[in-house]
């Protein structure tokens, strides 16, 4: 995926990706709904990884790992259509897994567009801290 450019960020652009044979936009949200949207996103990753916030054991760290890799997936597709609600419900009869992987990290990207600039501030102010 390319780097969105601060005119795509400015102008709202969508991104576009490919589900099945079909191109489609993911739109930016606005703040209200890319709210909502993290927030599910995190109840949906607690889910996922809550049997591993248990205390760690070489028995049952294994167990939960393979729970959280079969259940994400899934979670992934639903994560996708939360996101872009007015994609076609039955896009999950004709994309794969990987298209919609490829989709989801487009969202992350607009999801969180303060990543790297967090990144930065934390290095600056550890410096300042020295």
């Amino acid at each position: 995926m390319k780097e969105r450019s601060e005119e795509d960020i400015i102008s709202k652009a969508p991104i576009l990706v490919t589900l099945g044979e079909q191109r489609y936009p993911l739109k930016p949200l606005p703040i209200l709904l890319a709210r909502k949207w993290r927030s599910l996103l995190t109840q949906t990753m607690q889910d996922i990884v809550g049997s591993m916030s248990a205390e760690q054991t070489t028995t049952n760290m294994g167990p939960a790992m393979t729970a959280a890799l079969v259940a994400f997936p899934d979670k992934v597709v639903d994560l996708v259509l939360a996101w872009a609600p007015e994609l076609p419900k039955e896009i999950i009869e004709v994309a794969t897994e990987e298209q919609f992987a490829v989709a989801y990290s487009a969202i992350m990207v607009m999801a969180y567009p303060f990543l790297a600039p967090l990144a930065l501030t934390v290095k600056v102010t550890k410096s300042l801290s020295k």
